[in-house]
């Protein structure tokens, strides 16, 4: 449990931003003290990652304007419910990396003067280590006394921001990974032994400029010793290792700004997960479990057969996302007329599997194709269209359901879901689904340049490898398909589409890299076109 050791009685509302984190045990158990936290704003708490390991907001609470940690007689006391926890994407849950996370309560947090009130963030035009450096902050929370209980009043302690070098020096061989991370910073206490503790207190590290105060660091992590009792504690003689918020103040101002915009488009019912109890994606279900994929029909010139080319995902009930150059000049003697929802087996008529209810597809007519106004400038990029169907899909089907559409690329590089049909000559008739990691754009880039394909740098263009090589390697997904992750957002887990299969690396090399459309940059005009 990450605390402040050794350090001196704050008095009450010395600190109104402090907050404290708890955790709900069973029916019946006391909550559990689990972190500090910051509060920044009316919607969000700042706190450490690592501190709800959990994602399901349901099982956190926090209380603001507190004094006493479980003496709940303090005049100011207010609890909040959590309604969201954002952990940020690039979190390392192994080193502490990144450490840092958005905490949303149940409601708007209501400020009091002396009680409860938001800190400012670190300029943002002031980020460099430089400006703290051999500098003290004040470091809040609920800290061990000489017998390494916790405290049941809030405490402060004064902390030194060290170099990082000297920092990675004084750590014991075995942390010295800790302040490697380029968004952290290290201080230590002064010679009267207070210190932080550990590493999950997600309290803050707060520093006065101008006579205002300003949060600038988040404890994350910190050494630890053995005691007499064979318990371990907190080693206050060493630095101990915090996220510097001055390295996340675009990510934060980036949720800030869209905290009542969670789902692009808005859609109550997009993307719900079903059997969300299953942690490991691949242990679930492929059968409707994402019933947003799609398949384009297309009819050669005056024929009625239909061929099954390209994918696309349901965004919207009267909107198919799909790729631009699988309608744009590719199939030159093909019309592309409709679109197929809610298949699973293009082989029957209708499905099931382990006794699930019999699921049928439903075929609609395309009444418009929009393509993206700047398709392929530069080349590659912008690469979507949209269809817009000629009546509403039947969502009201198990199979058939839109997907939800992020506003900001908040997945983790290792959390995504590849699902469609895949094809060598012809489509294979089951829809499957892989893993897959974010890979380097450019060692993406350098290995189509190999084959001869010059892939310009590009916002718009995502690159990913399979976490494990799939049996029939050769055969790949059809361009359209969806990659997708999981969210809770309303307190729901959710699906969000983040790419759209664009180019297989050919060749059947399991070292190769598959090539997305990242829709980050084309969110505006998907809500402009859709709404």
């Amino acid at each position: 449990m990450g605390l402040v050791t050794k350090g001196i009685k704050a008095e009450p509302g010395d600190w109104p931003w402090h907050v404290a984190l708890f955790a709900r045990g069973k029916t019946g158990a006391t909550p559990e003290y689990k972190c500090g936290g910051s509060v920044i704003s009316e919607n969000f708490v700042l706190s450490a990652a690592h501190c709800t390991q959990d994602p399901n907001p349901e099982r956190y609470f926090l209380k603001a304007g507190l004094y006493h940690l479980y003496n709940d007689t303090d005049p100011n006391l207010v609890v909040y419910d959590l309604f969201e926890i954002i952990l940020h994407p690039k979190y390392d849950n192994r080193k502490f990396y990144n450490d840092i996370a958005l905490l949303r309560p149940d409601r708007v947090i209501s400020f009091a003067s002396f009680a409860i009130f938001p800190i400012c963030l670190w300029p943002s035009h002031s980020t460099t280590l430089i400006d703290v450096l051999k500098q003290s902050g004040i470091a809040v929370g609920f800290g061990f006394d000489e017998s390494h209980h916790i405290s049941e009043t809030l405490q402060q302690a004064a902390m030194k921001v060290v170099e990082k070098q000297q920092c990675i020096e004084q750590l014991p061989e075995h942390v010295r990974f800790l302040p490697k991370d380029a968004g952290k910073l290290c201080a230590i206490g002064s010679e009267t032994g207070a210190n932080v503790c550990s590493g999950d207190s997600g309290g803050g590290l707060y520093f006065a400029k101008d006579q205002v105060w300003y949060l600038r660091g988040i404890v994350s992590a910190a050494a630890r010793m053995d005691l007499d009792n064979g318990e371990s504690s907190c080693n206050a003689a060493l630095p101990a290792t915090y996220t510097d918020v001055a390295h996340y103040t675009s990510w934060i101002n980036a949720h800030q700004r869209i905290v009542d915009q969670r789902n692009l488009l808005k859609l109550e019912d997009c993307g719900k997960a079903k059997n969300s109890d299953i942690a490991d994606e691949m242990q679930k279900p492929v059968f409707n479990q994402y019933p947003w994929n799609v398949l384009l029909e297309f009819r050669q010139l005056e024929k009625s057969q239909i061929h099954l080319v390209c994918s696309g995902v349901l965004v919207h009930p009267r909107y198919v996302l799909t790729v631009a150059h699988c309608i744009d000049g590719i199939f030159s003697n093909y019309n592309l007329k409709s679109v197929r929802l809610g298949e699973y087996n293009i082989r029957t008529v209708e499905d099931s599997v382990n006794k699930e209810p019999t699921i049928t597809s439903q075929s609609v007519d395309i009444e418009q194709i929009l393509i993206h106004p700047k398709y392929n400038q530069p080349l590659y990029s912008n690469n979507l269209a949209l269809l817009k169907l000629k009546h509403n899909a039947d969502t009201a089907k198990p199979n058939i359901k839109p997907i939800c559409l992020p506003t900001i690329d908040d997945y983790k590089d290792s959390s995504l879901t590849l699902s469609g049909w895949k094809r060598n000559k012809y489509l294979f008739p089951k829809m499957e689904r892989d893993a897959m990691n974010i890979s380097s754009s450019d060692n993406c880039r350098m290995a189509y340049e190999r084959i001869g394909i010059h892939i310009p740098p590009s916002e718009d263009v995502m690159c990913t490898v399979y976490k494990a090589r799939p049996k029939g390697h050769c055969h790949n997904y059809a361009t359209g398909s969806a990659l997708q992750y999981i969210k809770r957002v309303d307190k729901v887990p959710r699906y969000f589409l983040a790419g759209m299969m664009m180019f297989n690396y050919p060749y059947c090399n399991p070292k190769g890299n598959e090539m997305f459309v990242n829709l980050e940059s084309a969110s505006d005009w998907i809500k402009d076109t859709v709404k």
